[in-house]
């Protein structure tokens, strides 16, 4: 198993809710952000062993993870999950996680939720100042 984790400013919570219902829609679109993760993941490979998401505060600086529009107290979200073909999302570039970065670039996203991120774009961004879309090839448990 060949284990990737995921750090996001967008709030990805996994809520179980899966209708419509009046009162439950905040969790009901963070529970699609999720599912929208899970699906774009899912294109070049079955996720499992999935762990989390979990959510924390974090004191971002100097563009460490996310993109350099992104300073101060955030919450960010971050889940861990495995895949059972090696070099999955390898890039031409030898970028483990390179293909990730190529799906998830643009997709669209529901915002005004728990993020504490303002973004300029409704999107997953995994490049540049707007990155708010990170992934690491290799299993992180906090």
């Amino acid at each position: 198993m060949i284990f990737y984790t995921a750090f996001t400013l967008v709030d990805i919570t996994q809520t179980g809710i899966t209708r419509n219902r009046k009162g439950e829609e905040k969790q009901r679109h963070q529970q699609r952000n999720w599912e929208t993760v899970l699906q774009v993941i899912g294109l070049r490979a079955q996720p499992q062993m999935i762990e989390g998401p979990y959510d924390s505060e974090y004191e971002l600086t100097d563009g460490e993870i996310f993109g350099e529009m992104f300073r101060g107290k955030h919450m960010v979200w971050h889940f861990s999950f495995g895949v059972d073909i090696a070099d999955t999302w390898k890039d031409t570039n030898e970028n483990p996680t390179g293909l990730l970065d190529k799906d998830f670039a643009e997709v669209p996203i529901i915002q005004g939720l728990n993020e504490t991120a303002k973004f300029m774009l409704p999107i997953f961004y995994p490049h540049g100042a707007i990155k708010n879309i990170h992934f690491i090839n290799q299993r992180v448990t906090i």
